[in-house]
């Protein structure tokens, strides 16, 4: 024990604790996060991987965590939670925690003092911002400000619901938390329905599509809502959950107003992702949901010449930010999957530890 400290004790740069580690079909944004921080700072810091299930596969991803520790999971009471995440810091000091989950911050924000006053640095919205943009209450906190979105409701009785003259298919139905699903008719609505109440809880929330382009805002907050940088994209390939597969970074001034408005309205502080549609009829810019941390594409932001997590990092530290710069308008990518070798022995060790130790 004592030259592991030593080890660590030689560490040039900070450790950096991630959740959200999961790569399979709908990938969190974890495993992106730190692709991003090791780019731009290589081994001059130390990552810290949170994995509440052992088989997410970000927690095999040795290129990137230099070790990964099982934790409760988001839903877990607060006690437990941050019980874990002390017993974590005690024998792994940590500089900072980066939450990827939008499920995590409500118990962060609530626990901030708390978790500060241990040491652990956060780069993290107030709670009363966080729950600003819950899905259900989002249509009329846009109406407020002034800022167009596309009529949602909460589904409360589903046999019912679909019984409304006013209400047409296709539409989606969301999950509390996170998923979003296209549904084409009544009784696809009705599967859905239960389906999405079944993962995420309630409520389940039903959202009239704007027919358009769609486009994302990622940006990251100082406290107060002024942005300290941010990167708009077109999405080019889309999912069946609406998720970009393929986009190109673009210039669009109105977007951009639309996002530091937004910004300030929330008096945001951190990572936030945005998704705005342009509606094809009017031309108007619709908010169609906040998302309370970096998107899953936010791995690729170092070679779009703006790296989001690393400034986001450099504010949560009290670091000088880089001059300011822009993302390469054009740029263009496209989400691929990763492939990881890795022994039972690590799933094995993960399980009876509760840790994994990629790099002693």
């Amino acid at each position: 024990m004592a030259s592991s400290k030593a080890k660590r004790a030689r560490k040039r740069g900070p450790v950096v604790a991630i959740t959200g580690l999961e790569g399979r079909d709908n990938p969190y944004p974890g495993c992106a996060v730190a692709r991003a921080l090791r780019a731009a700072r290589g081994d001059a810091l130390e990552l810290l991987g949170f994995a509440y299930e052992p088989t997410l596969t970000g927690s095999f991803r040795r290129d990137l965590f230099d070790a990964v520790y099982l934790t409760p999971l988001p839903g877990d009471p607060a006690a437990v939670l941050l019980r874990r995440l002390f017993e974590i810091h005690a024998a792994h000091p940590i500089d900072v925690l980066i939450p990827a989950l939008d499920s995590e911050l409500p118990l962060f924000a609530n626990h901030r003092a708390e978790i500060e006053a241990r040491g652990i640095r956060m780069l993290i919205p107030s709670a009363d911002a966080v729950k600003k943009r819950y899905k259900q209450r989002l249509p009329a906190w846009a109406a407020r400000h002034g800022i167009a979105s596309p009529r949602t409701e909460v589904v409360t009785d589903p046999t019912t619901f679909w019984k409304q003259p006013e209400w047409t298919f296709p539409c989606w139905l969301k999950g509390s938390l996170a998923d979003a699903v296209r549904v084409d008719d009544e009784a696809e609505a009705l599967a859905v329905y239960w389906r999405l109440a079944a993962r995420w809880g309630y409520p389940v929330l039903a959202q009239m599509p704007v027919i358009g382009e769609e486009f994302d805002v990622c940006a990251v907050a100082r406290r107060g809502g002024d942005a300290a940088a941010l990167i708009t994209i077109r999405k080019t390939v889309v999912s069946s959950a609406g998720k970009a597969i393929g986009a190109q970074v673009v210039d669009d001034p109105a977007v951009r107003a639309v996002a530091h408005k937004i910004l300030r309205a929330l008096e945001w502080e951190g990572p936030l992702e945005l998704e705005l549609m342009r509606e094809a009829s009017s031309g108007r810019l619709h908010l169609i949901e906040i998302n309370a941390r970096f998107p899953a594409w936010v791995g690729v932001t170092h070679d779009m010449g703006l790296n989001l997590p690393d400034i986001a990092l450099r504010l949560a530290l009290g670091e000088a930010l880089p001059a300011p710069r822009e993302a390469r308008t054009g740029t263009t990518f496209f989400r691929t999957s990763h492939t990881t070798l890795s022994g039972v022995e690590a799933l094995s060790e993960l399980l009876a530890d509760g840790r994994l130790i990629h790099k002693p």
